[in-house]
């Protein structure tokens, strides 16, 4: 949407509002989806693997090669506020899993986990209701505030769903889940409410979580689901 110069005040703010919200639900804007192809040898710079692939069809991942990865430290000594933590931060293993396949079902389950639907008062289609009605000044304000409003309470509710959804989708493909130190967790997780991870940072942390998963077997306890 353009909003022209010539408009002044609210109606202005109303409209710029609106341009916002509009070009964020451009569908362009989306990103690639769920439950991404693995790339096999053969598909590896084009030859049959590529040839399949058809308009509109999830992106393919390539397994990287854990071969330079370091295997996080998962030693810890827990205090009572870590055991109050383990709903947020944990790591997941399931015994005879290659390497391969724990990536596969981690990018697999976090692709799956990732598209929340919980917002605040902050759509695009309440904004553009707002200035198609030639809003107020309370009207913005509120708009405003229901913005701030899901930055703080919003981010809050999808980190929790997503991290819900990631436990149910590794729970289904039968693997375990153990408590960790959010010290320790940060060093190969990543949180995001407000915006999506660069794909670099998340692969790179998809891959640790794929080495602890297919690694040895911890020795603490199974928090179960």
């Amino acid at each position: 949407m353009h909003c022209s110069r010539a408009a002044r005040g609210l109606l202005w703010l109303a409209c710029a509002f609106t341009s916002v919200a509009s070009a964020q639900a451009e569908p362009g804007a989306a990103t690639a989806s769920t439950a991404p192809a693995v790339v096999g040898a053969a598909g590896v710079g084009g030859g049959a693997g590529a040839a399949a692939a058809t308009k509109g069809a999830a992106a393919p991942f390539a397994i990287p090669s854990p071969e330079g990865l370091t295997m996080p430290t998962l030693a810890f000594t827990a205090t009572a506020q870590d055991e109050l933590d383990y709903d947020k931060y944990f790591y997941f293993h399931r015994a005879d899993t290659t390497f391969a396949q724990a990536y596969a079902d981690i990018k697999e389950c976090d692709a799956l986990s990732s598209g929340s639907s919980i917002y605040y008062d902050s759509s695009s289609a309440t904004a553009a209701a707002m200035a198609n009605s030639s809003v107020l000044a309370a009207g913005v304000g509120g708009a405003i505030a229901g913005a701030m409003m899901d930055a703080i309470f919003g981010s809050s509710a999808r980190r929790e769903q997503r991290r819900q959804n990631l436990r149910n989708c590794m729970h289904f493909k039968d693997y375990q889940r153990y408590g960790l130190s959010h010290e320790l967790w940060s060093e190969f997780n990543f949180e995001e409410g407000n915006g999506r991870k660069k794909e670099g940072v998340r692969n790179d942390a998809l891959a640790l979580q794929a080495l602890v998963a297919s690694g040895p077997a911890p020795k603490t306890k199974e928090l179960g689901l």
